[in-house]
């Protein structure tokens, strides 16, 4: 047999292990498994669900979203349980999730250690494993955002290590990556809603006295995630507030100096513009100074303009 094929039966030997434990993990990818638990449980988790939590039958059907961090990128994951008295039935809808596979190894071992499972644990744990799951990919957002931090400050600041002046376009790479951003951490703390609902309808069907002390801290954990989350969302707004007056300050700049240039430029440009007409008779072309004099009325008018703006601190 080769690696590959004692890995396949391995696998199929947990799963079987799990499933007697109550626990009966499926894909959307197995139509055929599915079709199964129709037959048996009435239950048709293939069709397209909402994000309200239902009760069918014997089941509670809770659907959770989350955002976590798998193959070194972000994913935006679903799962759906099922939970009834004797069964729990998980449904991952995109890819498998590494967190459940990490959770079912666990349970596993436990189930080795000869300790008791039943859907109510399995589910507990399942989520456990989802919210620090979640921990992870919010945590290294955070890092990310601290990074793009200094990018808003060198930005803020005006000038880059190049010692140039950072414009509109050295800082719209900083403000998409601080949208995709906002948006993950708004599904993630969405998430974490439905986790703590999920938690919650679990505490609401078992009804045992194992969770009074365990189920507490799980939620609190839960919601201190959401609170996490919501921080570093609202850092994330502070960052393109600060970034777009960044950016409107810069465009005034800019808009400032052309008027200055402007005001400079149009004064002699209209004497220019006289002295570009054909008329019969110019007295002053006949001066021996009259060049002079008209060269220096020029230069006096270009600098006027630019000593009023300059006393009403128009330049700096």
């Amino acid at each position: 047999m080769t690696d590959h094929q004692t890995r396949l039966a391995s696998d199929h030997a947990h799963a079987d292990a799990l499933q007697q434990a109550g626990w009966l993990r499926l894909r959307a990818d197995q139509p055929e498994r599915l079709a199964a638990v129709y037959r048996q449980h009435r239950l048709d988790l293939a069709l397209p669900r909402g994000r309200a939590a239902t009760e069918e039958g014997d089941f509670i059907v809770i659907p959770v979203e989350l955002i976590i961090q798998q193959d070194q990128k972000y994913l935006e994951t679903s799962v759906v349980f099922a939970l009834s008295k004797g069964v729990l039935i998980s449904l991952e809808r995109d890819v498998p999730i590494s967190a459940l596979e990490h959770a079912s190894r666990q349970l596993l071992d436990s189930l080795l250690a000869g300790r008791a499972l039943d859907p109510g644990q399995i589910l507990f744990r399942l989520i456990e494993a989802l919210n620090d799951a979640a921990h992870v990919a919010v945590r290294d957002i955070a890092a990310r955002l601290d990074e793009r931090s200094e990018a808003v400050l060198i930005a803020s600041g005006g000038f880059e290590t190049s010692s140039r002046q950072a414009g509109v376009a050295d800082i719209a790479g900083t403000a998409i990556a601080l949208g995709e951003a906002e948006e993950l951490v708004a599904k993630a703390v969405e998430g974490q809603l439905m986790l703590a609902r999920a938690a919650r309808w679990l505490r609401r069907v078992a009804h045992e006295a194992r969770f009074e002390q365990s189920m507490p801290t799980l939620l609190s954990d839960i919601q201190s995630l959401r609170r996490y989350a919501r921080f570093q969302h609202d850092k994330i707004r502070n960052l393109q507030q600060s970034l777009m007056t960044t950016m409107d300050i810069k465009q005034n700049q800019v808009v400032k100096v052309f008027t200055v240039i402007t005001a400079v430029f149009t004064p002699p440009t209209l004497v220019a513009s006289f002295y570009g007409q054909n008329f019969a008779h110019m007295p002053e072309l006949e001066l021996p100074w009259g060049e002079w004099m008209v060269m220096g009325l020029t230069g006096m008018f270009a600098l006027l303009p630019l000593f009023y703006i300059k006393r009403k601190g128009w330049m700096r």
